[in-house]
């Protein structure tokens, strides 16, 4: 923040705009190799003999070693097509920009194309992790970035830009409700023969026409559906604001501010129900106490398909970063930056849909705090947190420049709300890189980082209390209780994450 070089001083502080001259044009490429894997295993503990209704060891997920495993790789949102998953875990995003500075002039203007959020993750249909979702997209892309810097003196400069963005949120998940009352649903149907060794039907109902229990297999266990939801904004402006001050050579002191930016996103959602659902709800509906008790209770009617628009909203949140530059013994130079993010304000994310879907009129029953006819809420509960970041650089020469990076990057995630969602804890970044002034107005930078966040999400104990409180599980994940359906497609189970990240950086910039 107090060493900007580039165009791209337009996103981290736009003050130091001021230093590029006449006109100039910057392409920058950063590939990004990008893998998130999941472990999931019954706890050590576990007993089958000690598990009621809800037997965890049956999670077809799971090996005959009661452990399994899920693998991601990275996707990007395609504005009007959706989610694409990269067939590579390579992920390459280009951006680039032009300045221009007047001679004599105190302003330097500038404009950018480049994504200041991107996010996204795919994993195959048949992955054990497809239940807390199969693909998600959160990306921000600005695609007009008219911005400037001002010299107010030799030691003063400030700068801002006004920012229009592209802001989407997509998800494709698989649906399942691992349930005691789904599993109480799953003994009768056993009870009353319903289905063979083989999951045939062998057209006994009992109870029929008074209700109708044996239209499709269904268990706690058993796939519902899949879920697609695509959202964006196509303009979402936000603007940022910077300040550098250079008293003497050998100390810089600078800030940015990028603003809040609220969207409301607007899109389309299909809901894809598995056979065996939207049987049992055809049959159970046409049952004397099925129509009476759908209706009550708003329950799935039996339809193979659901469709429509769906809003949500959004908020980029707003980001102050400041830092100092140190240069001593001629050739060396220290830098250390200092970032806060108001993350509170991602409490939760919220659907609004345009219809009533039968599937969220069963789940509101188990989970009424988060579910209604027509809405689904998805609690976040992110917390605002100070990052930090060091940089270290030697002047091998008039034309090589040496760095390194390190930033231990606390996670805005709380332990109640890990999910294999977004992998994302504590973690240490450390890069590499390297300027060449290849000509008089040639820049080539280069850069190399790894960063990897690991977590071990344990399940509740098996004899835990429904309503208790357990610091090493999450809400979000694995929680095991009555009303924990809608957000937790894990209970009972271990989970360990790891999220590997791994990035080469190119940019040149040169005068035209």
């Amino acid at each position: 923040t107090a060493d900007p070089v580039g165009i791209m001083d337009i996103h981290f502080n736009p003050a130091g705009l001021t230093k590029l001259d006449d006109r100039q044009i910057q392409i920058q490429l950063m590939n990004i190799v990008l893998k998130s894997e999941a472990d999931f295993s019954l706890p050590e503990d576990y007993d089958s003999s000690q598990a009621g209704l809800l037997d965890i060891a049956d999670d077809p997920i799971l090996d005959q070693n009661g452990n399994a495993k899920s693998e991601a790789t990275a996707a990007a949102y395609i504005p009007g097509y959706g989610i694409m998953p990269m067939t590579l875990p390579l992920l390459t995003l280009p951006n680039g920009g032009i300045s221009i500075k007047p001679p004599g002039s105190k302003f330097t203007f500038a404009n950018a194309v480049y994504a200041p959020m991107a996010a996204g993750f795919a994993k195959e249909d048949d992955d054990a992790g497809r239940f807390q979702a199969k693909q998600v997209a959160l990306q921000r892309f600005t695609y007009f970035s008219p911005s400037f810097g001002y010299q107010v003196n030799d030691q003063l400069s400030l700068g801002a830009g006004f920012l229009f963005s592209h802001q989407a949120v997509a998800v494709v998940q698989d649906i399942r409700a691992p349930n005691v009352l789904i599993s109480v649903l799953e003994e009768l149907q056993d009870a009353f023969a319903c289905f063979d060794d083989n999951g045939n039907s062998t057209g006994n109902d009992p109870l029929a026409p008074i209700i109708s229990l044996c239209g499709g297999n269904v268990g706690p266990y058993d796939d519902v559906g899949e879920l697609t939801i695509k959202t964006e904004e196509t303009l979402s402006p936000s603007f940022n604001l910077g300040l550098l001050w250079e008293p003497v050579d050998w100390f810089a002191f600078g800030m940015g501010y990028q603003s809040e930016a609220k969207s409301r996103l607007k899109g389309t959602y299909e809901l894809n129900y598995s056979d065996d659902f939207a049987d049992f709800f055809r049959t159970f509906n046409n049952s004397i106490v099925g129509a009476i008790g759908g209706a009550i209770f708003s329950l799935p009617t039996g339809l193979k398909k659901e469709a429509g628009n769906v809003t949500t909203e959004l908020i980029y949140p707003q980001h102050f970063q400041t830092g100092i530059k140190l240069r001593f013994l001629d050739d060396f130079q220290f830098n250390a930056d200092a970032g806060w993010t108001d993350f509170d304000k991602w409490d939760e994310l919220k659907f609004r849909f345009d219809r009533q879907v039968s599937f969220l009129g069963a789940a509101k029953t188990l989970a009424p705090d988060l579910v209604t006819n027509d809405t689904l809420r998805q609690p976040l509960g992110y917390k605002s947190v100070w990052s930090f970041g060091f940089g270290f650089q030697y002047d091998l020469n008039s034309r090589v420049q040496l760095r390194l990076g390190y930033e231990p990057r606390k996670s805005s995630i709380p332990d109640e709300a890990r999910s294999i969602q977004a992998p994302l804890g504590f973690a240490r970044m450390y890069s590499l890189g390297m300027g060449y002034q290849w000509d008089l107005d040639t820049v080539v930078d280069l850069s190399l980082s790894f960063m990897q966040s690991q977590e071990t999400i344990l399940a509740d104990p098996q004899d835990a209390e429904a309503s208790g409180e357990y610091e090493n599980s999450s809400n979000a994940l694995n929680r095991n209780c009555l009303t924990c359906t809608v957000t937790n497609p894990y209970p009972g189970l271990d989970v360990e994450t790891r999220l590997t990240i791994g990035a080469a950086g190119f940019s040149f910039r040169t005068k035209f």
